[in-house]
């Protein structure tokens, strides 16, 4: 803070001299440095220059305004997950992990009908369905061997709901169970006003807990890095895929659909967030999927929430057919 001070200090005593010499607010005005102008605007209203120096210090204290600082203000969400550790031995608090939201109207226009006939058959599918999910977490060690390292344990769950469909009975078409252990690392790596913050080593599973033939399952090991810049944050994500006996495997070919590695992007507003998920397969072929979010302010509780998808994978029924769904309902919570 001291070259505010001195900065402050040789504006104010030049602006002396000039108020010395009758300044008038029009002289003061023609002054082209906006420091200048107001600490000449200051010494004619008769405030000393030390008043000038005292407020310019306090209004920022030792250290507020480097770099390291704002960078740490700006990011929204570091003070979330600093947060959630304060919290994490509150037996009364529920922490999100992913999105928790409800889309009562969500519309795919490519449903995958063989799959719903082989579990309803006789029965038509509608292209009209509710989704929604739910993810929350817990920590299951904190400072994991006297470190800054949190081990958690977390359950995301995802439903797909013919809800409007009466004539099969409005039932869960597709329901995908995902609990996982994650190693939590926080981080302090900066490159060019990029803040690396956290490092996730996870164990994820992912199964729709059916028997064959819709069975679907798969093991992970995955290592993800958060980043953050003022109002966007990404997450990077790469997995491997844990083999299995090859007559156990009810979806030997999953990877070729969801590939070994996702970026899941955030942009944040005060009452606005425009985020994005990409994965592909990197081969000729080029399978992968990419979906969109745009939440908006509807109550102090929830945001209301558009979510388009289109591509493979976005659930396990699904992995090897491709969607193009639109939704519309409410978030509770963000991602991250």
């Amino acid at each position: 803070m001291k070259y505010k001070a001195i900065i402050a200090t040789s504006l104010i005593a030049g602006c002396a001299g000039t108020a010395s010499a009758s300044a008038t607010l029009a002289e003061c005005a023609a002054l082209a440095d906006n420091s200048a102008r107001l600490a000449c605007y200051d010494i004619l209203a008769g405030r000393s220059s030390a008043a000038v120096q005292e407020n310019d210090l306090s209004a920022s204290p030792d250290g507020a305004d480097s770099p390291a600082a704002v960078a740490a203000e700006d990011n929204f969400v570091s003070p979330r997950l600093e947060e959630e550790e304060e919290n994490a031995n509150n037996r009364f608090v529920i922490i999100p992990h992913n999105r928790n939201y409800l889309l009562p109207l969500s519309y795919n226009t490519i449903p995958n009908e063989e799959a719903w006939q082989e579990m309803h058959p006789g029965n038509g599918m509608d292209k009209m369905e509710a989704k929604f999910q739910i993810s929350f977490k817990a920590i299951v060690w904190q400072d994991v061997l006297g470190t800054r390292m949190n081990l958690w344990g977390a359950y995301t769950q995802q439903n797909w709901w013919q809800l409007y469909n009466t004539d099969a009975s409005s039932p869960f078409r597709e329901t995908d169970y995902q609990p996982e252990l994650i190693l939590s690392i926080p981080n302090d790596w900066r490159f060019m006003g990029v803040h690396n913050t956290r490092l996730d080593i996870s164990f994820n599973h992912n199964s729709n807990g059916t028997s064959e033939p819709e069975s679907r399952s798969w093991n992970r090991v995955i290592g993800s890095a958060l980043f953050e810049h003022r109002n966007f944050s990404l997450v990077a994500s790469a997995w491997y895929r844990i083999p299995e006996k090859s007559n156990k495997d009810d979806n030997p070919d999953i990877d070729d659909y969801m590939g070994n590695g996702q970026l899941q992007g955030v942009w944040k507003w005060p009452d606005y967030t425009l985020g994005f998920t990409l994965r592909n397969n990197l081969s000729s072929d080029n399978k992968g999927a990419i979906q969109l979010d745009w939440t908006f302010p509807i109550s102090q509780r929830f945001s209301g929430y558009i979510q388009y998808f289109n591509g493979y994978g976005e659930s396990l029924i699904d992995y090897n057919e491709s969607s193009n769904r639109i939704g519309i309902g409410v978030s509770l919570t963000d991602p991250f």
